[in-house]
């Protein structure tokens, strides 16, 4: 699947898909990106506590209720899921991007998600089906409390909260992206080995069509030896009876 076809794929889930009812996941789905957005810009622009946390809240659920919702009304699709994807990505990183001036640490999981993306997105263009290991769904748990602990640091300074310490919340939330590092690094290397095992299945299924053509081919050749065999005893056993004849017929004139 090329660039064009998987814009298409997502105009299609977003805008016509052949079910409507399929617009609601897909559309939940898709608020995370709008939301990847308007986060940080609440986040800056000094936006209520209890508004900003109300809209985190909605977006946070809308991953949970995307896919059950889904199933439920039984319209998931390869889109819907292209969309799921997408969207968590686009959350995760936009996120991880307007945080950085207050926690540059969160700079190593931007680039390690980027490389998660990139893998998955090549894969998928090149027509493999990228899945979300164990690992992937756990890492983004830590990831994501250390996000939702650095943003309310920084919501909290600028509206002049000091019932807890602001710069603790930050400290507790640079913890939460260390401890996502390691987990990061360990699914990377899972989704590059998960995007070299269809080349190598591949691999294998040449093998094995190569070595089937090979038996086909010979037990064809053993049919064919068989069919000559069986000509060559037919052609023999025509001429023996017709030596037989002759000899019966030299019998009955001596007589």
């Amino acid at each position: 699947m090329n660039e064009k076809q998987i814009k298409n794929s997502i105009k299609k889930a977003l805008l016509t898909p052949e079910n409507k009812l399929a617009l609601i996941p897909n559309w939940l789905s898709f608020s995370r990106v709008i939301g990847s957005y308007a986060i940080p810009i609440m986040i800056y622009t000094g936006t209520k506590t209890s508004t900003l946390f109300s809209a985190i809240g909605l977006i946070g659920i809308s991953d949970f209720l995307d896919g059950k919702i889904a199933r439920f009304l039984k319209v998931d699709s390869e889109e819907g899921a292209l969309i799921d994807a997408i969207s968590d990505k686009f959350f995760s990183i936009n996120l991880i991007l307007g945080v950085l001036p207050k926690a540059p640490i969160f700079i190593i999981n931007g680039a390690l998600e980027s490389q998660i993306s990139y893998i998955n997105s090549k894969a998928y263009m090149e027509g493999k089906n990228p899945k979300s290991s164990f690992l992937g769904k756990i890492k983004t748990w830590p990831l994501s409390i250390g996000l939702g602990l650095g943003y309310l640091s920084i919501a909290m300074k600028k509206q002049g909260l000091n019932t807890i310490n602001p710069d603790k919340i930050m400290l507790l939330s640079n913890i939460f992206s260390a401890s996502t590092i390691p987990l990061e690094i360990i699914n990377l290397k899972e989704y590059k080995e998960a995007s070299q095992k269809p080349k190598e299945e591949k691999a294998k299924l040449e093998a094995t069509n190569k070595t089937k053509k090979a038996e086909e081919k010979e037990n064809e050749n053993k049919q064919i030896n068989l069919s000559l065999d069986k000509g060559k005893n037919t052609v023999l056993m025509i001429f023996e009876q017709k030596k037989e004849k002759i000899k019966t017929k030299g019998k009955q004139k001596k007589l």
